[in-house]
Protein backbone atom coordinates (compact mmCIF):
# COMPACT_ATOMS: atom_id res chain seq x y z
CA UNK A 1 0.00 0.00 0.00
CA UNK A 2 1.54 3.85 -0.83
CA UNK A 3 1.18 5.89 1.82
CA UNK A 4 -0.15 9.38 1.44
CA UNK A 5 3.46 10.31 3.06
CA UNK A 6 4.96 8.77 -0.28
CA UNK A 7 5.64 12.07 -1.89
CA UNK A 8 8.91 14.80 -2.08
CA UNK A 9 7.75 17.19 0.19
CA UNK A 10 7.12 14.79 3.31
CA UNK A 11 10.20 13.76 2.29
CA UNK A 12 12.20 16.70 2.60
CA UNK A 13 10.64 18.14 5.99
CA UNK A 14 11.72 14.35 7.31
CA UNK A 15 15.32 14.59 6.10
CA UNK A 16 15.29 18.26 7.66
CA UNK A 17 13.86 17.34 10.73
CA UNK A 18 16.44 14.13 10.74
CA UNK A 19 19.07 16.79 10.60
CA UNK A 20 17.85 18.47 13.36
CA UNK A 21 17.32 15.72 16.42
CA UNK A 22 19.28 13.15 17.92
CA UNK A 23 18.73 9.78 16.50
CA UNK A 24 16.70 8.54 19.89
CA UNK A 25 14.00 11.64 19.46
CA UNK A 26 13.78 10.52 15.71
CA UNK A 27 13.33 7.07 16.41
CA UNK A 28 10.80 7.56 18.91
CA UNK A 29 8.67 9.78 16.21
CA UNK A 30 8.81 6.66 14.23
CA UNK A 31 7.53 4.38 16.27
CA UNK A 32 4.39 7.41 17.06
CA UNK A 33 3.78 7.25 13.48
CA UNK A 34 3.51 3.35 13.23
CA UNK A 35 1.42 3.44 15.81
CA UNK A 36 -0.94 6.29 13.76
CA UNK A 37 -0.46 4.12 10.56
CA UNK A 38 -2.06 0.96 12.01
CA UNK A 39 -5.22 2.92 13.34
CA UNK A 40 -5.86 4.82 10.30
CA UNK A 41 -5.39 2.32 8.20
CA UNK A 42 -7.29 -1.17 8.54
CA UNK A 43 -6.22 -2.40 5.65
CA UNK A 44 -2.51 -2.11 5.80
CA UNK A 45 -3.29 -3.73 9.33
CA UNK A 46 -4.95 -6.88 7.30
CA UNK A 47 -3.00 -7.24 4.61
CA UNK A 48 0.03 -7.03 7.16
CA UNK A 49 -1.42 -9.59 9.42
CA UNK A 50 -2.24 -12.00 6.27
CA UNK A 51 1.63 -12.01 5.77
CA UNK A 52 3.21 -12.65 8.61
CA UNK A 53 0.69 -15.40 9.63
CA UNK A 54 1.91 -17.42 6.40
CA UNK A 55 5.31 -16.63 6.99
CA UNK A 56 5.83 -17.17 10.65
CA UNK A 57 2.36 -19.60 10.91
CA UNK A 58 1.64 -16.97 14.42
CA UNK A 59 -2.14 -16.45 15.05
CA UNK A 60 -4.25 -13.77 17.62
CA UNK A 61 -2.31 -11.83 19.95
CA UNK A 62 1.22 -13.11 19.07
CA UNK A 63 0.35 -12.21 15.39
CA UNK A 64 -0.51 -8.52 16.16
CA UNK A 65 2.16 -8.39 18.63
CA UNK A 66 4.41 -9.35 15.31
CA UNK A 67 2.25 -6.70 12.90
CA UNK A 68 2.74 -3.45 15.63
CA UNK A 69 6.51 -4.24 15.92
CA UNK A 70 7.12 -4.89 12.11
CA UNK A 71 5.89 -1.44 11.72
CA UNK A 72 7.96 -0.10 14.45
CA UNK A 73 11.25 -1.26 12.78
CA UNK A 74 10.27 0.03 9.69
CA UNK A 75 9.26 3.70 10.40
CA UNK A 76 12.36 3.44 12.45
CA UNK A 77 14.62 2.12 9.67
CA UNK A 78 13.01 5.27 7.60
CA UNK A 79 14.35 7.51 10.37
CA UNK A 80 17.66 6.20 9.91
CA UNK A 81 17.20 6.51 6.19
CA UNK A 82 16.59 10.21 6.28
CA UNK A 83 19.54 10.58 9.16
CA UNK A 84 21.99 8.99 6.38
CA UNK A 85 20.50 10.85 3.24
CA UNK A 86 22.18 13.32 0.60
CA UNK A 87 25.54 14.62 2.18
CA UNK A 88 25.02 12.81 5.25
CA UNK A 89 26.05 9.21 3.83
CA UNK A 90 29.01 9.16 5.87
CA UNK A 91 26.46 8.29 8.79
CA UNK A 92 25.71 5.28 7.48
CA UNK A 93 29.15 3.03 8.50
CA UNK A 94 28.32 4.90 12.07
CA UNK A 95 25.04 3.05 12.33
CA UNK A 96 26.29 -0.06 11.67
CA UNK A 97 27.88 -2.63 14.28
CA UNK A 98 28.58 -5.80 12.56
CA UNK A 99 29.72 -6.84 8.98
CA UNK A 100 29.36 -10.22 8.05
CA UNK A 101 30.36 -12.18 4.60
CA UNK A 102 32.16 -9.30 2.86
CA UNK A 103 34.68 -11.46 1.61
CA UNK A 104 31.46 -13.17 -0.54
CA UNK A 105 31.12 -9.73 -2.46
CA UNK A 106 34.91 -9.71 -3.03
CA UNK A 107 34.75 -12.87 -4.19
CA UNK A 108 32.47 -12.22 -6.85
CA UNK A 109 34.57 -9.62 -8.28
CA UNK A 110 37.66 -11.21 -8.72
CA UNK A 111 35.43 -13.59 -11.14
CA UNK A 112 35.53 -10.57 -13.21
CA UNK A 113 32.16 -11.30 -14.87
CA UNK A 114 29.77 -8.51 -12.68
CA UNK A 115 28.06 -8.79 -9.24
CA UNK A 116 24.12 -8.90 -8.93
CA UNK A 117 23.61 -8.24 -5.72
CA UNK A 118 19.97 -9.31 -4.88
CA UNK A 119 18.08 -8.38 -2.20
CA UNK A 120 14.34 -7.62 -0.60
CA UNK A 121 12.16 -6.30 1.35
CA UNK A 122 13.66 -7.40 3.93
CA UNK A 123 16.20 -4.88 6.34
CA UNK A 124 17.37 -1.43 5.47
CA UNK A 125 18.17 -2.22 1.85
CA UNK A 126 18.18 1.27 1.29
CA UNK A 127 21.41 1.68 3.90
CA UNK A 128 22.80 -1.40 2.23
CA UNK A 129 23.43 0.75 -1.00
CA UNK A 130 24.94 3.25 0.95
CA UNK A 131 27.16 1.19 2.35
CA UNK A 132 28.44 -1.20 -0.54
CA UNK A 133 29.07 2.37 -1.95
CA UNK A 134 30.96 4.13 0.58
CA UNK A 135 33.04 0.36 0.85
CA UNK A 136 34.20 1.53 -3.00
CA UNK A 137 32.01 -0.98 -4.74
CA UNK A 138 30.98 0.48 -8.44
CA UNK A 139 27.04 0.14 -7.68
CA UNK A 140 24.18 0.35 -9.72
CA UNK A 141 20.97 0.70 -8.78
CA UNK A 142 17.82 -1.28 -10.37
CA UNK A 143 14.51 0.83 -9.53
CA UNK A 144 11.62 1.58 -10.35
CA UNK A 145 10.39 5.14 -10.83
CA UNK A 146 9.08 6.89 -7.63
CA UNK A 147 5.67 8.08 -7.74
CA UNK A 148 6.63 11.60 -8.89
CA UNK A 149 9.29 13.10 -11.42
CA UNK A 150 10.10 15.26 -8.61
CA UNK A 151 10.70 12.63 -5.95
CA UNK A 152 12.58 10.64 -8.75
CA UNK A 153 15.16 12.96 -9.38
CA UNK A 154 15.56 13.59 -5.64
CA UNK A 155 16.55 9.62 -4.81
CA UNK A 156 18.49 10.02 -7.75
CA UNK A 157 20.54 12.73 -7.04
CA UNK A 158 21.15 11.27 -3.58
CA UNK A 159 22.49 8.36 -5.12
CA UNK A 160 24.72 10.13 -7.38
CA UNK A 161 26.71 12.62 -4.92
CA UNK A 162 28.25 8.81 -3.46
CA UNK A 163 28.50 7.71 -7.16
CA UNK A 164 25.49 5.32 -7.13
CA UNK A 165 24.29 4.79 -10.88
CA UNK A 166 20.39 4.53 -11.48
CA UNK A 167 18.80 2.48 -13.84
CA UNK A 168 15.10 2.65 -14.30
CA UNK A 169 12.50 -0.11 -15.03
CA UNK A 170 9.24 -0.68 -16.13
CA UNK A 171 7.04 0.76 -18.61
CA UNK A 172 8.89 3.14 -20.83
CA UNK A 173 12.13 2.02 -20.06
CA UNK A 174 13.02 -0.41 -22.86
CA UNK A 175 16.93 -0.32 -23.00
CA UNK A 176 17.16 -0.98 -18.97
CA UNK A 177 18.06 -4.78 -19.86
CA UNK A 178 20.93 -3.54 -22.13
CA UNK A 179 22.49 -1.23 -19.34
CA UNK A 180 22.24 -3.60 -17.05
CA UNK A 181 24.45 -6.16 -19.61
CA UNK A 182 26.64 -3.00 -20.08
CA UNK A 183 27.36 -2.75 -15.85
CA UNK A 184 27.93 -6.26 -15.46
CA UNK A 185 30.38 -7.26 -18.85
CA UNK A 186 32.61 -4.27 -17.03
CA UNK A 187 32.27 -6.15 -14.16
CA UNK A 188 30.54 -3.67 -12.27
CA UNK A 189 28.13 -4.40 -9.73
CA UNK A 190 23.97 -3.92 -9.71
CA UNK A 191 21.90 -4.13 -6.86
CA UNK A 192 18.10 -4.88 -7.35
CA UNK A 193 14.87 -5.77 -4.90
CA UNK A 194 13.82 -8.85 -6.53
CA UNK A 195 10.63 -10.36 -4.18
CA UNK A 196 8.40 -7.92 -5.62
CA UNK A 197 7.95 -7.81 -9.25
CA UNK A 198 6.05 -5.66 -11.64
CA UNK A 199 3.54 -6.74 -13.69
CA UNK A 200 4.95 -9.59 -16.44
CA UNK A 201 8.74 -9.47 -15.17
CA UNK A 202 8.20 -12.23 -12.18
CA UNK A 203 7.37 -15.91 -12.13
CA UNK A 204 5.61 -18.11 -9.68
CA UNK A 205 7.72 -19.35 -6.57
CA UNK A 206 6.41 -21.58 -3.41
CA UNK A 207 7.44 -19.86 -0.21
CA UNK A 208 5.91 -20.87 3.07
CA UNK A 209 4.02 -23.51 1.16
CA UNK A 210 1.99 -21.12 -0.94
CA UNK A 211 2.81 -19.07 -4.18
CA UNK A 212 4.21 -15.95 -4.89
CA UNK A 213 6.06 -14.11 -7.35
CA UNK A 214 9.68 -13.45 -7.81
CA UNK A 215 11.56 -11.50 -10.02
CA UNK A 216 13.46 -13.34 -12.96
CA UNK A 217 15.51 -10.25 -13.70
CA UNK A 218 18.48 -11.61 -12.16
CA UNK A 219 18.26 -15.24 -13.24
CA UNK A 220 18.02 -13.70 -16.66
CA UNK A 221 21.02 -11.39 -16.04
CA UNK A 222 23.29 -14.18 -15.02
CA UNK A 223 22.38 -16.52 -17.37
CA UNK A 224 23.17 -13.90 -20.00
CA UNK A 225 26.58 -12.50 -18.28
CA UNK A 226 27.67 -15.42 -16.22
CA UNK A 227 27.71 -12.86 -13.24
CA UNK A 228 27.58 -14.04 -9.40
CA UNK A 229 24.29 -13.54 -7.77
CA UNK A 230 24.76 -12.59 -4.19
CA UNK A 231 22.14 -12.41 -1.49
CA UNK A 232 22.75 -9.45 0.78
CA UNK A 233 20.77 -7.60 3.41
CA UNK A 234 21.00 -5.06 6.35
CA UNK A 235 19.73 -6.19 9.47
CA UNK A 236 18.69 -4.34 12.86
CA UNK A 237 20.20 -5.64 15.84
CA UNK A 238 18.79 -5.49 19.55
CA UNK A 239 20.91 -2.49 20.29
CA UNK A 240 19.48 -0.57 17.30
CA UNK A 241 22.56 -0.63 15.29
CA UNK A 242 22.71 -2.78 12.35
CA UNK A 243 24.20 -5.67 10.73
CA UNK A 244 25.31 -6.34 7.11
CA UNK A 245 24.41 -9.91 6.15
CA UNK A 246 26.17 -10.76 2.51
CA UNK A 247 26.16 -15.06 1.92
CA UNK A 248 27.88 -17.19 -0.65
CA UNK A 249 27.02 -16.67 -4.36
CA UNK A 250 23.73 -18.49 -4.94
CA UNK A 251 24.52 -21.59 -7.45
CA UNK A 252 22.86 -20.97 -10.68
CA UNK A 253 21.98 -24.28 -12.81
CA UNK A 254 23.69 -23.26 -16.24
CA UNK A 255 21.67 -24.49 -19.36
CA UNK A 256 19.41 -22.37 -21.64
CA UNK A 257 16.95 -19.74 -19.89
CA UNK A 258 13.90 -21.45 -20.44
CA UNK A 259 14.94 -24.57 -18.77
CA UNK A 260 16.66 -23.37 -15.96
CA UNK A 261 14.93 -19.74 -14.85
CA UNK A 262 12.37 -20.94 -12.90
CA UNK A 263 14.50 -22.99 -10.79
CA UNK A 264 17.25 -20.27 -10.31
CA UNK A 265 14.12 -17.86 -9.32
CA UNK A 266 12.91 -20.33 -6.97
CA UNK A 267 16.87 -20.85 -5.50
CA UNK A 268 16.95 -17.12 -4.56
CA UNK A 269 13.43 -16.96 -2.69
CA UNK A 270 14.86 -20.19 -0.38
CA UNK A 271 17.41 -18.04 0.30
CA UNK A 272 15.60 -15.33 1.30
CA UNK A 273 12.92 -16.87 2.62
CA UNK A 274 15.47 -18.42 5.71
CA UNK A 275 16.41 -15.00 6.43
CA UNK A 276 12.66 -13.53 6.40
CA UNK A 277 11.66 -16.28 9.09
CA UNK A 278 14.80 -15.26 11.00
CA UNK A 279 13.81 -11.57 11.34
CA UNK A 280 10.29 -11.35 10.40
CA UNK A 281 9.58 -8.24 12.54
CA UNK A 282 12.10 -6.48 9.54
CA UNK A 283 9.92 -8.44 6.66
CA UNK A 284 8.28 -4.88 4.95
CA UNK A 285 6.12 -6.53 2.40
CA UNK A 286 2.49 -4.30 2.48
CA UNK A 287 1.06 -5.79 -0.17
CA UNK A 288 -0.87 -9.03 -0.70
CA UNK A 289 1.74 -11.36 -1.27
CA UNK A 290 0.37 -15.01 -1.81
CA UNK A 291 -2.19 -17.08 -3.30
CA UNK A 292 -3.57 -20.22 -2.03
CA UNK A 293 -1.05 -23.16 -1.65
Amino acid sequence: MRSPLYRLGAFKCAFALAQLLPRPATRKIASALAAWSLRRSPDLRNILRENLAIATGLAGPALDVMVHKNLRCFCGMLADYFRCAGDRAERASALVGQWDGWEHLAAARERGKGTIVVTGHLGHWELGGLLLALKGLPLTVVTLPEPSPELTRWREACRHRLGIGTIEVGPGHDFAFVEMLRVLKGNGCLAMLVDRPYAGTGTAVRQFGHHTQYSTGAAMLAGHTGAAVVPAFVLEMPDHRYRTVAGPAIEMENGPLRDTMQANVQRIADTFAALIRQHPEQWFNYVPLFSDP
